[in-house]
């Protein structure tokens, strides 16, 4: 089964709805100094994030991630495995590791080190003791390989289109090279998420043998650029597609488009 998560009208109450141009020009005047922030609404409302206003200010307000909140309130168990690729400031994290509770883990990759650094700190501000931060890109060369990335807002970002003002260094690994070791004992993964800006079929590639021997559940957005074809063939090999029924999220008719940006779950079949 493959489904999308759809476009939530909530967020719309932020920017959304203004011009590119504008909320760049808006996100200029943001103070760019990375602390603590209480988050103002939503599902995480309460919970402390250390992020900055200039790189995430839906996520301060709460209006971001709605839909992927909603489903993960639905899909996710506690004491369940989950890994978050790509988890940036870690908000995403954040909502996993509620969900999973103390019993349960998540792993969030997070490639460069200054936020993977913050996201840490978010770890600290909220006890949770069931989060680990991996500071490592996932690719699928085996080794480790360091590789220049653009950065946007904190984040590593192959799709920035011109937007990037730095560049950083990071170190990409395979999932499969290193899950026994960070695993600690026990390699059961009930979810995925991914949200890597244009890595999509390298990162799978890199764990399949996770894939195969623990069946989880997979959210990934896909990204401008990446080749759907070759996506989808991969999860297909990997034994990831449809089935009949699709009780698990409301599912917005795109057909087949997969259209940028946007998060599609997939499961075994």
């Amino acid at each position: 089964m493959v489904t999308h998560l759809p476009v939530d009208p909530d967020v719309e109450v932020g920017l959304g709805r203004l011009p590119v141009t504008v909320k760049r020009r808006l996100r200029r005047l943001m103070p760019r100094r990375v602390r603590p922030h209480r988050i103002w609404s939503g599902p995480l409302r309460g919970r402390r994030l250390v992020t900055s206003w200039h790189d995430y200010p839906a996520a301060i307000l709460g209006y971001t991630e709605r839909p992927l909140l909603r489903w993960l309130q639905a899909t996710v168990h506690p004491g369940e495995t989950w890994i978050d690729v790509g988890a940036h400031y870690g908000y995403t994290a954040l909502a996993l590791s509620a969900l999973v509770g103390p019993r349960g883990r998540v792993f969030a990759f997070e490639p460069v080190l200054a936020t993977a650094g913050h996201l840490s700190g978010t770890r600290a501000l909220n006890d949770l003791a069931q989060l680990t931060v991996v500071p490592l890109a996932l690719g699928e060369l085996r080794g480790i390989h360091p590789i220049d990335v653009p950065l946007v807002r904190g984040m590593a970002d192959h799709v920035a289109d011109g937007r990037a003002v730095a560049s950083d260094r990071v170190l990409t690994v395979a999932f499969d090279d290193v899950w026994r070791d960070i695993s600690r004992g026990d390699r059961r993964i009930h979810g995925v998420k991914i949200d890597v800006q244009g890595m999509e079929i390298d990162v799978l590639t890199g764990m399949r043998d996770a894939l195969r021997s623990s069946r989880p559940v997979l959210v990934v957005e896909i990204h401008h650029g990446v080749d759907r074809t070759v996506l989808l063939q991969l999860l297909a090999d990997l034994g990831y597609g449809r089935r009949p029924d699709a009780s698990e999220v409301p599912d917005e008719d795109h057909g087949s488009s997969y259209l940028d940006d946007r998060s599609y779950c997939f499961v075994p079949v």
